[in-house]
């Protein structure tokens, strides 16, 4: 099965859709603050379905033979590879930006998750033409789907729980291409001593009749003080890395500034943003119902063209200026935002 599975990465990796990612940093703006922070939303879903890979050994080898069920193993596996298919261009900062322009317009929003499914679903799409060749026509919706629900099972969990291949990749990469301290686990030994277990929901401690018994992973005992590091490893990455406050401040500058030119082209007027009508940016903002191939053409490359043609952005972005804090306030920045009479709220 795993030899199966691995065949379809390979054909996977090499679509447009996944090579697109190559071109999307997994930290948005990070590398301002931490020079190394360069990875790529490629590298992550490579690793991602690496360490999924472990953990489905652990899986088989916890659950009994007649238990097993290699398809869901396979629709597990392939979503731990796509799993972040739909994030734009600076991730979490390009949706902000998003939820702001389509904020009067019901339904538009779609979240880097929808994006995903969409991406995964679509007909006219090369992913999609890849898992039905290789598994079946139904390939596509049930990968979708897993990473659109909730965990419901052992294989769910891999690639979307506690402790799943999503975190276990990240909290190793984002520390060591940041050089940060923080947030170190020991990967090694939590998974020697990954088990599988048989859980129940509970309220007030009275069994839910509605909710059946699921298998997930647990620890032994041995491993309490890895799962406790684990634990602190995301907390202390998001205090001391992922909010930092210069990084974050870049960040507000870059949701603004996209705020700024969707509504220059929302107004017909992107001639003030010296861009031409056949930018990305510019055709992806010319709808209030964003196309699949309109996103997919979208990239930190495409951003930042868009950055660079603007001279009111170009200092503050590009050449690292005015996203100091001064006793946690972004000063400078919030002079900037003022003179171009943009809002943040």
């Amino acid at each position: 099965m795993s030899d199966e599975v691995d065949r379809a990465a390979w054909e996977l990796i090499d679509t447009p859709e996944f090579q697109r990612l190559r071109r999307v940093k997994q930290l948005g703006v990070s590398e301002f603050t931490f020079p190394g922070a360069t990875h790529t939303r490629f590298a992550h879903c490579v690793g991602v379905y690496h360490v999924a890979r472990r953990l489905m050994k652990v899986a088989t080898s916890g659950v009994p033979v007649q238990d097993l069920t290699p398809h869901r193993m396979r629709v597990s596996l392939l979503a731990a590879l796509l799993h972040d298919l739909g994030h734009g261009p600076f991730s979490h900062a390009f949706e902000e930006a998003e939820k702001a322009r389509l904020r009067n317009t019901p339904g538009a929003y779609k979240s880097h998750e929808q994006w995903t499914a969409e991406i995964i679903t679509n007909h006219d799409g090369h992913v999609r033409k890849i898992l039905t060749k290789r598994f079946g026509s139904s390939m596509a919706d049930e990968v979708a789907e897993l990473l659109k629900g909730e965990p419901s099972d052992l294989y769910a969990a891999v690639v979307s729980s506690s402790f799943d291949a999503d975190r276990l990749d990240y909290l190793q990469r984002d520390k060591l291409m940041t050089g940060s301290g923080a947030g170190g686990i020991d990967l090694d030994w939590l998974i020697d001593n990954l088990r599988i277990t048989t859980v129940t929901s509970d309220v007030d401690g009275e069994a839910e009749e509605a909710a059946p018994p699921i298998s997930t992973f647990c620890f032994a005992e041995k491993a309490a003080q890895a799962a406790e590091a684990f634990i602190l490893a995301r907390y202390h990455l998001y205090s001391q890395v992922y909010f930092h406050r210069t990084t974050r401040g870049i960040e507000q500058l870059l949701i603004a500034f996209q705020k700024r030119l969707s509504d220059l082209v929302s107004a017909g007027a992107t001639a003030q943003a010296c861009l031409s009508d056949d930018h990305p940016l510019v055709t992806f903002y010319s709808s209030k119902q964003p196309s699949i191939s309109g996103y997919l053409a979208l990239d930190d490359t495409a951003v930042w063209s868009a950055v660079e043609e603007v001279s009111d952005w170009r200092s503050e972005l590009v050449r690292r200026k005015g996203s100091k804090t001064q006793n946690g306030r972004m000063e400078k920045a919030a002079e900037l935002l003022k003179a171009l009479g943009v809002s943040l709220n």
